[in-house]
Formats: C-alpha cells, sequence, structure tokens
C-alpha cells in the first residue's frame, strides 16, 4: 500500500477548497489596490491619528498604501499568513491521528508497511500539499500584482513575501505533524491547531505594542517573515531561519520517535 498516494486522494479536496478560498479572497483585496492608492495620502492621514503602537503592531507605520508592495504586506499578507498556517495545522495535526480517530489504523498496520512508512508517507503528503499551496497562490498573486500595478516593484521583495508564507506554514505543519502523533480527537486537534495559530499571532502583535514585549517576537513564526521587514530589507533574519528549522527538525524527528513506540489504539 502507498501511503503518499492515499493521503494525497484522502486530502484533496481540503486542498482544492482551501486553496480556491484563498486565492480569490487575496483577488478580492488585491483588486481594491488602485482606488486605495489614488486616496492613499488621505488614508495615511487618518492613520496619523491612531495610536503609535497599534500602526507599529500592523506594520501601518512602516509601508506605504501608494506601492503594492506595501499595500500587500498590510493588507493580505496578514491573511495569507494567517489562514494558510491554519490550513497547515489543521492539515498536518490529523493525518497521524485521524487513523486512530476514524478506527482505520489497525486495517492500515496489517499491510507489509512499518511505522515508519505511515509516518513518511502522511509527512511527504502534508509538505506537497502545503509547498503547491504557496505555490498556487504566489503565481496567482504575482499575475494580480501586473494587473493592477501602477509602476514597477521590486521583485526580490516579491520573491520573499512569496517564500515567506511558506516557511512560516512549513514550521506550523511541523508543530501540528508533532501533535498529531499524540492527540487523536479530530475537534481536539481542531481546537488545538487553532489556539496555536490564533495564539501566535496575536504574540506577533502584542510584541510590536512596546519595547518590553518585543522578546516575544522570538516565540512567533509570523514575526520570523514580517512583511516589513521582508520588502525593506530584502532578507530573512539568520536567527529566524535557524529557529524555524530547528523547530522543524525537531518535532518531525519526535513524531517518527512517538509514534514508533506508542500504544497505537486501534
Amino acid at each position: 500500500m502507498n501511503i503518499f498516494f492515499r493521503e494525497l486522494k484522502r486530502n484533496i479536496k481540503s486542498f482544492i477548497i482551501w486553496t480556491a478560498s484563498m486565492v480569490s479572497l487575496n483577488a478580492l483585496l488585491i483588486l481594491f489596490y488602485p482606488t486605495i492608492a489614488e486616496q492613499s495620502k488621505q488614508f495615511e492621514a487618518i492613520l496619523k491619528a491612531y495610536p503609535k503602537a497599534l500602526l507599529a503592531a500592523f506594520n501601518m507605520n512602516r509601508l506605504s498604501f501608494s506601492n503594492i508592495l506595501g499595500y500587500y504586506g498590510t493588507e493580505a499578507y496578514t491573511f495569507i499568513m494567517l489562514f494558510g498556517s491554519i490550513y497547515a495545522m489543521i492539515l498536518a495535526s490529523s493525518i497521524l491521528s485521524k487513523e486512530e480517530s476514524e478506527k482505520t489504523i489497525e486495517f492500515l498496520l496489517s499491510k507489509p508497511i512499518t511505522r515508519s512508512d505511515v509516518v513518511t508517507g502522511k509527512l511527504l503528503c502534508t509538505g506537497l500539499y502545503i509547498f503547491l499551496f504557496d505555490l498556487i497562490f504566489s503565481l496567482t498573486n504575482y499575475m494580480f500584482f501586473e494587473i493592477v500595478k501602477k509602476s514597477s516593484y521590486d521583485m526580490k521583495a516579491f520573491l520573499l513575501i512569496s517564500a515567506g508564507p511558506l516557511l512560516a506554514h512549513l514550521t506550523f505543519a511541523a508543530i501540528g505533524f508533532l501533535i498529531s502523533t499524540f492527540v487523536i480527537k479530530a475537534k481536539t486537534t481542531m481546537s488545538i491547531s487553532l489556539g496555536v495559530v490564533l495564539g501566535s499571532y496575536f504574540l506577533s502583535i502584542a510584541s510590536g505594542l512596546t519595547d518590553k514585549l518585543e522578546n516575544l517576537k522570538y516565540l512567533t513564526p509570523f514575526k520570523y517573515v514580517d512583511a516589513a521587514d521582508l520588502i525593506l530589507n530584502k532578507r530573512i533574519d539568520s536567527i529566524y531561519m535557524w529557529i524555524m528549522f530547528i523547530v522543524v527538525v525537531v518535532s518531525i524527528s519526535a513524531a517518527y520517535i512517538i509514534y514508533n513506540r506508542k500504544d497505537i489504539i486501534a
């Protein structure tokens, strides 16, 4: 039995729904850009009345609505980061546990495959779907940029804001994959997935409110690939790259160890 292709088939519907939904939402937001750009001075004047800490939390003090990268970084980028991370977490945190919750694990392990084979097949499926999700989103995003742009934009910055969400999504997926080895109930995995992603998102907001909370940024992938940093600095900080790498490696390694040692509930 080929676990990889089995999982591709089982998860194709949710992949299509999530991808189509995010592309559609992004199209709607990007198509508003020409109108926003024409009134950017008025918008920015209104924003000056907002607390500086609030503007900093959402990058509105660093990016401008007048150019498409700045507009995307303050609007649509948040949605692909947030909802893409939720998709990655839900997919990864349920892909192993559902065999036990749906009572199919006994049948699966009766086949000539090892537990490591099961983990590997499901891991590859998760990684492929997340990669395709971000690839399709980025390609359509480029198309939308080209349609509505009023001037040229920095391609390196565009590539970074395309790669950033992928790295964050893979990081969340690795955490979710680890969770999937010891949480069985579907409702529980859903709750944990939403809790982890939303908790990380609120930590990223809090880290930008005051200097006292700034160190919270090391606890949330949302800050590792912050839109303003990517657009203005045109690079991902090496310390964030290392943190994501370590989280992914440790989470996946732990998932293999736990799943091979756990008592399977058939």
